[in-house]
């Protein structure tokens, strides 16, 4: 008969199990679930939307309303698995809806790779995300209140995406943001919050590299942004340069003596307004 596996090696062997087959397993030994504790735990993907949770393939509700005998009972094993953790291991994760810490129904840690977060106070969720996360690979940010997006989170993410009504009524210092790459899709923009965000970066420049796109589904609504913003900065600084290089027209503004920014237009699979530093 083999040697019992040791303690190093079991700890190796569980971390290395599927997630759901690891609960179900350690969930039979008390010895098991020691080690288990003490071994991270990785998963591809948590949703939590009121007292409703998934990791991976596992269901837990808070409120026991399970329509299956099955999901109740994976429900209940999650529940334990999760108690105690400090942190898990996720790389993709989704909040939806929670204003306030009291709707969280079970206190996590995560470390996320991509987060998504739909109608949620973000400052309510931001103490959910480990610090060791950052930089995140995508940030996705639905909104339906003002937020401030002043954090560290999503200054690093690599890339950030907002979906807003209107930056002026929901996106608090978007023009401080530091990510090279964001794109905003809305219902409504005024030119004056894209005005506001050139301005800061003419008085505070922006890195090389740098491109934030606007989404729009009329092709009228983007010219009209292209030619409003073009009188603008033709009238207040009195030097801009057109382009043409692109599907639509655009102009150029001197950021330094080594860089400017370029204001245009393109269609992809919709209609785009771009400011990108080059």
């Amino acid at each position: 008969m083999p040697p019992p596996l040791s303690y190093p090696a079991l700890k190796l062997v569980l971390e290395y199990v599927e997630l759901e087959k690891r609960i179900h397993l350690t969930s039979r030994s008390s010895f098991l679930q020691r080690i288990d504790k003490a071994i991270p735990v990785y998963a591809k993907y948590f949703f939590m939307q009121g007292n409703n949770l998934r990791l991976d393939k596992l269901l837990f509700a808070v409120e026991h309303n399970y329509r299956r005998v099955e999901d109740e009972k994976n429900g209940k094993l999650l529940m334990s698995y999760l108690k105690g953790r400090s942190s898990i291991n996720v790389a993709f994760a989704v909040l939806y809806g929670f204003k306030t810490s009291q709707e969280i129904p079970v206190k996590l840690e995560f470390k996320v790779n991509k987060l998504t977060t739909y109608y949620c106070n973000f400052e309510v969720v931001l103490p959910m995300i480990n610090s060791r996360s950052l930089p995140i690979t995508a940030l996705s940010i639905i909104l339906e209140a003002p937020t401030n997006v002043d954090h560290e989170i999503v200054h690093s993410a690599k890339n950030v995406s907002f979906n807003v009504s209107s930056l002026r009524n929901n996106l608090i210092c978007v023009e401080k943001l530091r990510s090279k790459s964001a794109q905003f899709e809305f219902r409504d923009l005024p030119k004056t919050d894209v005005v506001r965000i050139i301005k800061y970066w003419i008085q505070h420049g922006k890195e090389v590299g740098t491109e934030f796109s606007f989404v729009y589904f009329m092709n009228s609504d983007l010219w009209n942004m292209i030619t409003n913003l073009q009188e603008e900065f033709c009238r207040s600084r009195g030097y801009l340069e057109e382009i043409n290089e692109h599907c639509l027209s655009g102009f150029s503004i001197p950021l330094s003596s080594s860089s400017k920014l370029l204001v245009y237009g393109i269609r992809k699979y919709c209609y785009e307004l771009v400011l990108k530093v080059v």
